[in-house]
């Protein structure tokens, strides 16, 4: 025989209304502020403490980082191009295939690094949303590594050379990560993702 439910007395259920309302119950700790405010946001975990010198280190890989990528972005971006022009007829269509796909991946590449360099905010919103996992060391070197893998499926020399490049900079990336991710966590002042779109002035109307 089972009691029936019985509604909680008046001045606790007023005491739980309190702290539900309150505004540290709105703000706990467990759901920070920002991961709210922005559409596709991506978290991040508590920066590390770097000394000056290890700050210079993590400055120079940021940099260089980002140029090796951008000038192998247009590494494959000619290597897709060339082979698309020597390819003719219906027998090459999965070289074709392989070719356009090196095509999208290497301006899709070359936009994420210009938008860690160059605050554009419908730019980095979008891709955000649809290829977040740029934003995360362990997954922008796993996809570096994929695309070269695209580049290896491509006929002629150069793509194989090219393929190797871009994968040797990929692997060269995850191990960096593993032996100082500290370094990966650093973002010199000024650039970065860009600040949430509501802390702008003007953003309400993007």
């Amino acid at each position: 025989m089972s009691l029936p439910a019985q509604a909680p007395p008046a001045w606790l259920a007023e005491e739980e209304d309190e702290k539900n309302h309150s505004p540290k119950a709105q703000l706990s700790p467990r759901m920070p502020q920002s991961s709210a405010s922005g559409i596709g946001s991506v978290e991040r975990g508590p920066t590390r403490q770097l000394s000056e010198e290890s700050k210079q280190k993590a400055r120079m890989l940021y940099f260089g980082m980002k140029i090796v990528t951008l000038l192998l972005c247009v590494l494959m971006f000619s290597t897709a191009c060339i082979r698309l022009e020597a390819l003719s007829g219906v027998s090459d269509s999965g070289q074709i295939f392989v070719a356009t796909y090196m095509i999208f991946f290497s301006i899709l590449l070359a936009a994420f690094e210009i938008t860690q360099m160059q605050q554009i905010i419908w730019l980095d919103h979008m891709l955000r949303r649809n290829f977040g996992f740029l934003f995360s060391a362990m997954g922008k070197a796993f996809f570096i590594i994929f695309v070269a893998f695209l580049c290896l499926g491509l006929d002629g020399e150069l793509p194989l050379a090219t393929g190797i490049a871009v994968a040797v900079f990929g692997g060269g990336q995850v191990a960096m990560y593993l032996k100082h991710p500290e370094f990966f966590e650093y973002i010199p002042p000024g650039y970065g993702p860009p600040a949430e779109q509501q802390s702008l002035p003007g953003a309400n109307q993007l």
